[in-house]
């Protein structure tokens, strides 16, 4: 087991950077039922940097626009609130995400990559399952596997250990996690969120995304991106070289929700389209 103890981790979480603060303030606008669509463009439109980069992506070669795109109005007005607000909290999650995961064999923008596919399988299972807080759940999908960040470099120097766990003693992933680190990144993400004053929603599905039925009581946000996250790892999203091995949706949620392991692969289809056109965006942007 790594020797690294919990008051070091913790010190670990506490130094690193945050996100941005336009961005900090937008995920707790957009957490929020009651917030409206200005309160969610006015946090974006006094931010010169995030305003910015919005009208550089939305002029971008990809979307060929009949107009150029002046302000956070325009561009609200000719994409729509939630396709904005994707590319804000995309655009402020691909510096932290994109760095390369070695110790969970991820290549660089392979962790950035996977948690937008997240994300968007979570808005896709928000409008399937009729559960609203889109953009709650977005954000929660996108921020899901934060603690990667936080335990790369002692997963790096353990992986063959856990690698050995998952390939030959028949563990999961986050099993053999837990059993050489002593901690597992759900735990680890989670006690991010808290130390980055997150809603205790978006908290919940941070801890909670691979063991969903730990909860006393089931939280359909928590299923929802639990699924989207089996969704991705099932088309090969993000998985790495071992996380995903032995990795299926719960029982007990998909029972809950009445799917099936095959509607997990439509869904998981409908992310992969969706995918291709944010690296597409993206690529054009730059």
């Amino acid at each position: 087991m790594s020797t690294l103890t919990m008051d070091e981790l913790v010190s670990r979480v506490e130094r690193i950077p945050r996100l941005p603060d336009t961005a900090m303030r937008l995920i707790r606008v957009v957490s929020d039922p009651r917030s409206s669509i200005q309160e969610i463009v006015t946090t974006i439109r006094y931010d010169q940097a995030v305003t910015t980069e919005v009208l550089r992506v939305c002029n971008s070669a990809y979307f060929g626009l009949s107009r150029r795109v002046n302000s956070i109005d325009d561009a609200i007005c000719l994409l729509g609130t939630a396709k904005v607000l994707q590319l804000v909290l995309s655009v402020h999650t691909q510096t932290l995400l994109s760095r390369p995961q070695e110790g969970y064999g991820l290549m660089p923008g392979a962790l950035w990559e996977h948690s937008v596919a997240v994300a968007t399988g979570c808005q896709l299972l928000t409008h399937r399952l009729e559960l609203g807080d889109a953009g709650l759940l977005f954000t929660a999908g996108l921020l899901h596997d934060i603690g990667k960040v936080i335990l790369n470099e002692t997963v790096a120097t353990e992986y063959a250990e856990i690698v050995k766990r998952v390939s030959e003693g028949g563990r999961s992933f986050l099993e053999a996690e837990q059993e050489v680190l002593g901690f597992t990144h759900p735990e680890v993400g989670a006690r991010l969120a808290e130390t980055w004053q997150l809603s205790e929603e978006i908290n919940r599905c941070i801890r909670y995304h691979h063991e969903p039925d730990d909860l006393p009581v089931p939280d359909p946000r928590v299923d929802a991106v639990h699924l989207a996250d089996v969704s991705c790892l099932l088309m090969g999203i993000g998985g790495g070289e071992t996380d995903g091995l032995a990795y299926r949706a719960r029982p007990a949620v998909l029972d809950r929700h009445g799917l099936s392991e095959k509607a997990l692969e439509s869904i998981g289809a409908e992310i992969t389209i969706e995918l291709k056109y944010v690296r597409k965006l993206f690529d054009a942007s730059r």
